[in-house]
């Protein structure tokens, strides 16, 4: 189980002195936060050096392979005693790990995914709203292109779920300081910060609950109505209009791959025909008996 959430005041963002303790502390506040650099143009330039060191190695290593009068070395290791052949396959072990692990860095930072604009712009409200922090050490945030989250995928159906709760929050906390300038509504987020909108842990809760619920709709509504509509043609236009609903919500809030798509909306579809299948029968029967 995890820990339950401090609420006292002195455990939100506000806490930290302004400049980078406080900026670590909201970049650590929420996964989705935690977006930096890829340097891929960086990354290649060392990636293309490096390379180009082993290829220069290789064939330095091939001319000494040429040159060798003395079979012997070259056919046994253990008797190969041409120091300049030893040297340049040491440095090519040293110069293939180095390559290596730039390759599987370049790998890793490739596949981070984008950061969401919302919290992208979230940041650079609040950099630009405190100014504490250097403006040119948070110019990488305008390298879109560049960016990286450490969050992994994106959770569509939660992140407009948070969006729309944040919307909400932001219009009735409004009106709570307009009509009820007394009133505090610092227990629904974690900093008292107006450049930043954060969502405490029960706000986030129930936006994940909103998410659980719209999805739930989607998927059972149509289960509901279909048995209602009395003509077989209009079950069927039912069917066909829920299912591609339910591809439309499944391709827009997920990240899946097509196949994924196509079977998720194979499996729904079943079900859909089933439930008429089901339908007509309970109409036949009825039909014979009377």
């Amino acid at each position: 189980m995890s820990a339950k959430p401090c609420r006292n005041m002195e455990d939100t963002l506000d806490k930290h002195r302004p400049g980078y303790p406080r900026f670590a502390a909201l970049l650590s506040s929420h996964s989705s936060f935690q977006t930096f650099r890829r340097f891929t143009r960086v990354r290649m330039r060392l990636i293309l050096q490096q390379q180009d060191e082993i290829a220069r190695l290789e064939q330095r290593l091939d001319e000494l392979d040429s040159a060798e009068s003395r079979h012997i070395f070259l056919g046994c290791m253990r008797r190969d005693q041409n120091p300049d052949r030893r040297q340049v396959l040491q440095e090519l072990k040293v110069a293939l790990s180095e390559y290596d692990d730039l390759l599987d860095q370049a790998r890793t930072a490739a596949s981070m995914p984008q950061p969401g604009q919302r919290e992208l712009q979230n940041l650079r409200n609040w950099t630009a709203g405190t100014a504490s922090i250097s403006r040119k050490e948070t110019d990488y945030l305008e390298m879109d292109e560049d960016l990286g989250s450490l969050a992994g995928p994106v959770d569509r159906a939660l992140t407009y779920s948070e969006v729309f709760v944040e919307e909400c929050t932001y219009w009735l906390d409004r009106l709570a300081q307009r009509f009820f300038p007394r009133l505090k509504t610092q227990r629904f987020k974690i900093t008292a910060d107006s450049n930043v909108l954060l969502l405490g842990p029960h706000l986030r809760r129930f936006s994940r609950i909103l998410a659980v619920v719209a999805v739930t709709l989607v998927i059972l509504v149509p289960t509901t109505f279909i048995p209602s509509i009395p003509t077989s043609a209009g079950r069927v236009l039912a069917s066909i209009f829920s299912a591609i609903m339910f591809l439309v919500v499944v391709s827009f809030f997920t990240t899946a791959r097509t196949v994924d798509i196509f079977a998720s909306g194979a499996s729904y579809a079943a079900v859909l025909v089933a439930l008429t299948t089901a339908t007509k029968g309970g109409d036949g029967c009825c039909c014979s008996i009377s």
